[in-house]
């Protein structure tokens, strides 16, 4: 018997956060921080980090239990973080904004004060590394308290690659960033916004 294909068509609405969604997320996981800060308590912290580096790197959830502290912009002085493991055991460097460089940097300056270079930049209650259950878990009781329903590491990749592509219109430029072996898997994002292809076509006349 063949085997079935992948379908490898336009991503549903349902796999990534519209821009209300990320903005609900956003402000959620924010609040919870700032009252941990006000109580001295990091756990929320974390949270409302690891959300921020998914939702604009892109990272897998394996590569981001994964990061460690010479894997971050700050500790090289580039502007990327440096995946060492990625899908298919591929190294590979995600760039990233000034802004988010800046937000790890006083994240670990605040949280991980003194962890060694090789230390996890993500760490349980244990302070050992974060494991994909524990992420997993911890994003979908986020995801149902910020009123959004199932969330999980992937969707949060997805979103940044639709709203990437939809920014860069570059195809290629996010198969790099995303770590894409094969192009037609990054090709699903180039069909994500109808509404922009509709308003495109209906002032198109050569």
């Amino acid at each position: 018997m063949p085997k079935r294909k992948k379908n490898r068509g336009p991503l549903a609405p349902n796999k990534y956060l519209s821009e209300d969604q990320v903005k609900r997320l956003k402000q959620y996981v924010k609040a919870q921080a700032d009252l941990a800060r006000d109580r001295y308590s990091r756990r929320t912290v974390i949270n409302e980090a690891i959300v921020d580096v998914l939702l604009n790197s892109g990272l897998r959830a394996a590569e981001l239990c994964q990061l460690e502290m010479r894997d971050l912009p700050h500790s090289h002085g580039k502007l990327v973080i440096n995946v060492r493991a990625g899908k298919g055991c591929v190294q590979r460097s995600v760039e990233v904004s000034s802004a988010l460089a800046n937000r790890i940097r006083l994240f670990v300056k605040r949280y991980r004060k003194g962890a060694k270079p090789k230390s996890s930049l993500f760490v349980n209650e244990r302070c050992g590394q974060l494991s994909y259950r524990s992420l997993y878990s911890k994003l979908r009781i986020i995801g149902r308290a910020a009123g959004i329903g199932h969330l999980h590491p992937h969707m949060l990749r997805h979103t940044y690659g639709t709203a990437f592509f939809n920014k860069s219109k570059n195809l290629l430029m996010l198969q790099d960033q995303l770590g894409h072996a094969d192009p037609v898997t990054t090709a699903i994002y180039a069909k994500t916004n109808s509404s922009e292809r509709r308003r495109t076509a209906e002032n198109f006349d050569l």
